[in-house]
């Protein structure tokens, strides 16, 4: 598996390399404001899908993850920033009401990776004209621990019940859309327990989805 990772990530830094160089040629010609603002966002993906090839290099070997303090609020306005390059997002009407005093311990890109999973099936889901898509954050205390709970809501058609039970299973390509490689949601149940948290999936009596993060809190 460390012999794959790395061949993978060795065949994705050669085409990022690229695309990185020509974001920096368009960000340094461009003038329209709107178009560096894209641009800008394109040039974070980038940056994001080098530090995944870096931890793919290191797949095999054993790294701590660098900690820090990080706001939830913060994270997931970043996570849906980056989401929202996709064109739809400009209908859809996202809300963020995460607390601004609502904070956990973990890696940044890790967690921010969660949350983009979880946010682009949301925006997937949902129709375009009269998409909705809500994060709310509580105290929430598992086990004992005191945490938070991120509740990504949207109003889509929901997850059809043959296939709530194996939300998080590797390759179910058709769990809330059917055009990613089913592996979105696997990653983010891997990296929401490494942080010691847990990863949910229901339906809504409204109608709709629910994805709930827990996460210990600071």
């Amino acid at each position: 598996m460390g012999l794959l990772s790395a061949s993978v990530a060795h065949e994705l830094n050669t085409p990022l390399a690229v695309l990185a160089g020509s974001i920096e040629k368009l960000l340094e010609t461009s003038r329209d404001p709107q178009t560096l603002d894209r641009l800008g966002r394109m040039q974070r993906v980038t940056q994001r899908l080098r530090r995944i090839s870096e931890t793919l290099v290191d797949f095999s070997r054993v790294r701590n993850q660098r900690l820090e303090l990080l706001g939830l609020r913060h994270l997931i306005d970043e996570a849906w920033s980056l989401v929202a390059i996709d064109e739809k997002a400009s209908s859809v009407d996202f809300v963020n009401e995460v607390s601004a005093e609502d904070h956990i311990v973990g890696n940044s890109d890790r967690l921010g990776q969660v949350f983009v999973n979880v946010l682009r099936n949301a925006l997937n889901a949902v129709e375009p004209a009269h998409g909705q898509i809500v994060v709310r954050g509580r105290r929430a205390e598992r086990s004992g621990e005191a945490g938070i709970a991120v509740r990504v809501e949207d109003n889509g058609p929901g997850i059809p019940a043959d296939l709530l039970p194996d939300i998080f299973s590797a390759f179910v390509t058709t769990r809330l859309d059917a055009r990613g490689t089913g592996l979105g949601l696997t990653v983010a149940e891997g990296i929401v327990t490494q942080h010691g948290g847990a990863i949910s999936a229901s339906n809504r009596n409204e109608g709709g989805a629910c994805l709930e993060v827990w996460l210990p809190a600071a």
